[in-house]
């Protein structure tokens, strides 16, 4: 069996970034990866701007001391002048008049016979955002291979850019597979089952920003799977759940093998010890187990590298961690398992609860946790022990 490490860099080495570049505007841009680093063309703000409503005036300021209010500068202003040994009104976000260098705030100002008191020390530079405060003509704001976020886009909106330049998204093919299996919304029979894969795979594509080019549930039947793994070819990336073990149903092996090649890889992992990994006419492919939360895990540590890497970001396939101790003893098994938990509050320490019964076909323990612990095969932990944790949030879920 691989180790997870290795078959991350066995997928990181073979899957290349898609070459196709477009513009897209900055609000459509959440999610995109950036084809090329990011430059400030201009700084930010432009000039010195007051941080809140207030007066301007040339400072230091001593409590007690006062001058007269002369004009207003409201935002979007052009700048006025401020006359020496006076104070002028100004509000949030307005230019600084020329000749003021501080701005005090109103709450600070006892206003009296339009005389502006002083009610506490200021020293120069006080209550203003300096010229290029956010950033310089010229600074690297993003690198290319950045996944852009939305806190992102008010600072690539701040620099005044319209479009940015990103790679296409990344298209894939979903399929999943077996005779058992009925769609949502189909009368319930017998002996069958509801597919609950495809809609989970569906989802986490999306929530990976991919375009879904082809999504089907195929029944046993080698002609029609071998009709749709073609046409699947056209797509960036194929993903199936269930058919790539060695049983006589399992007809998409068979198809794969038929139109390229398979590697059936056993992963040193628990859950999803089994991962079909190949091309179909040159499309990368990945098979994933057929067990709800073998194929979730799975698709967490692989598949989602895998689109990273299409993609071009940096970091593809993240894995941030923390460690936290566990609520219950644990004993490992012989491979490293990541188990369901949740995180709860003991005594005032935050700790790992892991859900009562981890069997790979549970979908309700994915539905209770909010996130993975992994358990070192082998080692017998004890309550309080820490472990290592990654939350479901931190991966975009």
């Amino acid at each position: 069996m691989e180790s997870v490490e290795d078959v991350i860099k066995r997928l990181s080495e073979w899957i290349e970034p898609l070459a196709e570049v477009e513009q897209v505007p900055v609000l459509e841009s959440v999610g995109r990866v950036l084809a090329e680093s990011l430059a400030a063309p201009r700084d930010v703000p432009i000039a010195p701007l007051s941080l809140f409503d207030g007066y301007a005036v040339a400072g230091p300021l001593v409590t007690g001391e006062s001058l007269p209010v002369e004009g207003k500068q409201f935002a979007g202003d052009a700048p006025a002048t401020l006359k020496p040994a006076t104070a002028m009104r100004i509000f949030t976000g307005a230019l600084l008049p020329k000749g003021a260098d501080t701005v005090i705030a109103q709450e600070s100002v006892e206003i009296n016979a339009g005389q502006a008191r002083w009610l506490e020390d200021l020293s120069i530079g006080a209550g203003v955002r300096a010229t290029g405060a956010d950033t310089r003509e010229g600074q690297v704001l993003l690198e290319s291979g950045t996944r852009i976020s939305v806190p992102q886009i008010g600072l690539i909106a701040s620099t005044g850019e319209a479009t940015v330049s990103v790679r296409r998204r990344v298209r894939v093919a979903l399929l999943t597979t077996g005779d058992e299996l009925l769609a949502p919304g189909d009368p319930f029979l017998p002996g069958r089952i509801y597919d609950a894969n495809g809609p989970m795979l569906e989802a986490l594509l999306r929530a990976a920003g991919v375009e879904i080019v082809q999504r089907a549930c195929l029944p046993d039947d080698r002609e029609v799977i071998d009709t749709q793994l073609r046409q699947a070819a056209q797509a960036d990336l194929i993903v199936t759940s269930g058919g790539v073990s060695v049983g006589e149903a399992d007809l998409v092996r068979a198809g794969v093998e038929a139109l390229g090649r398979i590697d059936h890889w056993r992963v040193f992992l628990k859950p999803g010890k089994p991962l079909a990994i190949g091309e179909v006419l040159g499309t990368p492919f990945l098979g994933l187990p057929g067990n709800p939360v073998s194929t979730f895990v799975t698709y967490l540590r692989f598949v989602r590298l895998a689109i990273d890497r299409l993609a071009g970001q940096t970091d593809p396939g993240a894995w941030p961690t923390q460690w936290l101790p566990l609520a219950a003893a644990r004993q490992g098994g012989d491979r490293p398992e990541y188990i369901r938990v949740r995180r709860i509050e003991v005594e005032g320490r935050l700790m790992l609860e892991p859900y009562p019964d981890q069997n790979s076909g549970l979908l309700s323990s994915l539905a209770w946790a909010d996130g993975l612990a992994l358990i070192p095969p082998d080692e017998r932990l004890a309550a309080g022990d820490p472990v290592e944790y990654t939350a479901f949030k931190e991966i975009g879920l």
